[in-house]
């Protein structure tokens, strides 16, 4: 088992695919694929909708789009921090995403599916019988910027750095 700071450490040194493949082979381990493939499927819908409100005092103006591995990047560390039982599941997510790849990996799902998913608890997401939908956010107290510094790269990634 790695100490928090190398598992921080190892997160950072994720190339772009290694950090989507170990934040797919979490939500994998946690169940949540079927959750992150129902809410792709809307994604274009969703990236409207958020278009449509008003997220300036959130992201702001000269904010760049972060990409799908920085934001797979903050999400482990984040969930790293979370818990620790978390942090033992992150790193293996971790070495298996540095592990030589003897198979192709089918998921691939948009990193912002995956991200709201595991944040399930912080970000509820909800789609009206018209088919709109709302997007709250809930931010809990933390001791570090991390879930901060997720929620920022998911708006991003959501909105195109807009």
């Amino acid at each position: 088992m790695l100490n928090q700071g190398d598992l921080e450490q190892g997160i950072r040194t994720l190339t772009d695919d290694e950090a989507v493949r170990a934040l797919t082979a979490l939500a994998e381990e946690h169940g949540l694929l079927p959750a992150a493939r129902q809410l792709s499927e809307g994604g274009d819908e969703l990236r409207a909708e958020v278009a449509a409100v008003e997220l300036e005092r959130y992201v702001g103006a000269d904010q760049p789009e972060f990409s799908d591995g920085e934001l797979a990047r903050r999400l482990l560390e984040y969930a790293a921090a979370l818990r620790e039982d978390l942090a033992d599941t992150v790193g293996e997510a971790v070495a298996y995403a540095c592990s030589p790849m003897e198979r192709l990996d089918p998921v691939t799902l948009p990193v912002a599916a995956l991200a709201v998913t595991l944040l399930q608890t912080e970000v509820v997401l909800k789609r009206d019988p018209r088919g709109r939908w709302s997007l709250t956010i809930h931010k809990r107290a933390l001791r570090d910027s991390s879930l901060g510094r997720v929620l920022t790269a998911l708006l991003s990634q959501i909105t195109s750095g807009k």
